[in-house]
């Protein structure tokens, strides 16, 4: 069955997206950022590896101390990347394990650094909604409950859609809902 990569910036509607998508039974969802973040909480090698890059801090109460690894990986492109080094394999795997285990689906990967890691490779298809920064900062700030400042610096870790664009299939400007949602719908029954 095929496999499509959905992405965008932090903020741009993914979820939304992936929300709208899920309501279709031919298609099963795999949230990677989510998968992420039980690798992080849950397996030991990784905990171990993340204790020793960025320090006993990293964990309080052996659950990910994320304000803490928020702060410092996205003032520090090498130090966000060596985080994705050591988690994004395992996601990897995850993922083909998943897709093995949904094979009457198509599966849907849902990542926010889907082009970044070079997770795009491994789909029939990559959608990637885009959203102007000043309508994600609004989103992302009252979602998150953070400051303007590090709402930026995330976003700035993060490739431009100008980039991301070259290497997506499909491109859907995610500023209104209502036809963010016939867009999205449109494009499940031409893939399906």
């Amino acid at each position: 069955m095929l496999s499509i990569g959905l992405t965008g910036g932090i903020g741009s509607g993914k979820t939304f997206v992936a929300n709208i998508i899920k309501t279709n039974k031919n298609f099963i969802i795999f949230d990677s950022d989510l998968t992420a973040k039980k690798i992080l909480n849950n397996d030991l090698l990784v905990k171990e590896s993340i204790k020793s890059n960025f320090g006993k801090k990293s964990y309080l109460k052996n659950k990910l101390n994320s304000k803490f690894i928020s702060d410092i990986i996205f003032a520090d492109q090498t130090l966000l990347e060596k985080l994705n080094d050591i988690v994004h394999p395992k996601v990897i795997k995850e993922f083909k394990d998943f897709k093995s285990n949904n094979k009457e689906k198509i599966t849907v990967i849902e990542s926010a650094l889907l082009f970044e890691t070079g997770f795009y490779q491994l789909n029939d298809v990559n959608i990637l909604i885009t959203c102007p920064v000043d309508l994600r900062l609004n989103r992302i700030i009252k979602r998150d409950n953070i400051k303007k400042e590090h709402a930026l610096k995330i976003i700035n870790s993060q490739w431009k859609d100008s980039k991301k664009i070259k290497l997506a299939d499909f491109v859907i400007d995610n500023i209104d809902k209502l036809e963010t949602e016939k867009k999205v719908k449109n494009l499940i029954a031409d893939i399906i």
